[in-house]
């Protein structure tokens, strides 16, 4: 009898829906232009479960990178809410939101975004260093990942000695150094040639294998293919959603 009840318990609480890793509720969003005011987002909704990998697609001005600042906490929405394993975004303070950031999110930029004056290592080891983790295993680690991303021969390079494709291998090193919890790419492939961007697509997937979750903005269907699911955004909307990306290689 009490074996059958502790199954029907176990089976009772599998059955149990878990609430969505991220969850993004009617999320709009205008910018004041001369004196127009632009509508960028329009009552966005949709949620990511935990490992997951999206792709936001769409045309230029159709709002992905703007969904993508919010979703990041780097920009807030003027109506709606994004939560993040549970945690309210709206309800953070500045100060507060950036230590959320540091501490739980990966950031990817089409730019790069290294600081020039800091060598690639230094560039990598920013975020812990900023979270106050010890700089001795955090220059550790930050080598263990540039030789993860084939960059071990230019820890102690400055950005303008890399190339486009190696920067962005230093960026991805950089987005993983607090072992985030999601990753938020926006066009990581966009400025580089097709054969450097499908090396920074396979690191990617070692990610997303590794049970990271990835949210990526891009223009490039077999870029959004690789994903688990693509959200296709026009006019702010969210004009349609693939559940099932197209097949992997």
């Amino acid at each position: 009898m009490e074996n059958t009840l502790e199954n029907t318990l176990e089976n009772t609480l599998e059955t149990v829906e878990k609430p969505p890793f991220v969850l993004a509720e009617h999320l709009s969003k205008s910018f004041r232009l001369s004196s127009r005011n632009i509508q960028v987002l329009k009552n966005v909704s949709f949620s990511l479960s935990k490992g997951e990998w999206i792709a936001l697609c769409g045309a230029s001005g159709s709002g992905k990178t703007t969904l993508l600042d919010i979703l990041g906490g780097l920009s807030r929405p003027d109506t709606g809410k994004v939560y993040i394993d549970g945690t309210d975004l709206s309800s953070l303070s500045a100060s507060s939101s950036v230590v959320f950031r540091r501490k739980n999110l990966g950031f990817v930029f089409q730019s790069y975004h290294m600081l020039p004056e800091l060598t690639i290592c230094e560039n990598v080891m920013l975020p812990a260093l900023l979270d106050g983790k010890n700089k001795k295993a955090v220059r550790e680690k930050a080598l263990s990942l540039l030789e993860k991303m084939g960059l071990s021969h230019r820890f102690h390079h400055r950005p303008n000695e890399l190339s486009g494709g190696e920067q962005q291998r230093a960026a991805i090193a950089r987005s993983l150094i607090n072992d985030p919890c999601l990753i938020l790419a926006d066009e990581p492939t966009g400025n580089l040639d097709s054969v450097t961007g499908q090396g920074i697509l396979e690191l990617f997937r070692e990610i997303h294998k590794d049970g990271v979750s990835i949210i990526m903005v891009t223009h490039d269907h077999y870029v959004a293919s690789l994903s688990d699911r693509i959200i296709h955004l026009k006019d702010g909307l969210i004009a349609q959603e693939e559940e099932k990306a197209l097949e992997k290689e």
